[in-house]
């Protein structure tokens, strides 16, 4: 089978003149050129090109991991300590700080409720991150009503502190 092949291409190779031959030649290496290009290096000069242009990106995903990670690092580490529970008269002390009166408080458990008839937005807000860092109380719900007058705000707040788990 392969004689009877390799004697057809003798064949075909004599018959021709050595100007095809030359011609024939040449095409046969244009097309394994190019199919070397497109099947081996196309790929890997598009890839790496394609590389060199999201480096930047995966920097910058990097360094906002390594940030939370060290965030993440600091909370456990703040989750740990003991945080003493939350009591009215600490509430309304710290609320009193702020200039803030308010209408009804309660404190059960580890939930606290406190509805204030009129208070500046920025003081609630402010309020609001101090109770967070002192006794990691968060927001669990909250209803706020903008009054006629500039920046006050009627607020009803379900708060709930977060304790460590021990």
């Amino acid at each position: 089978m392969w004689g009877a092949l390799k004697e057809q291409f003798d064949y075909f190779w004599r018959a021709r003149a050595q100007r095809e031959r030359t011609m024939l030649i040449s095409c046969a290496l244009l097309i394994v050129l190019a199919l070397t290009y497109a099947i081996f290096l196309g790929p890997a000069l598009s890839g790496r090109k394609q590389l060199q242009n999201s480096i930047p990106e995966l920097n910058q995903q990097l360094a906002e991991m390594t940030e939370l990670s060290k965030q993440q690092t600091g909370f456990a580490a703040s989750l740990s300590e003991v945080i003493t529970s939350v009591n009215k008269e600490q509430l309304e002390a710290s609320l009193t700080r702020r200039g803030i009166k308010a209408q009804t408080l309660g404190v059960a458990d580890e939930i606290v409720r406190v509805q204030i008839t009129a208070a500046s937005y920025a003081n609630l807000m402010e309020w609001l991150v101090e109770m967070q860092k002192a006794s990691r109380l968060t927001v669990e719900e909250a209803k706020l009503i903008a009054l006629p007058e500039s920046g006050q705000v009627s607020a009803t707040l379900t708060l709930k502190q977060q304790r460590s788990a021990q």
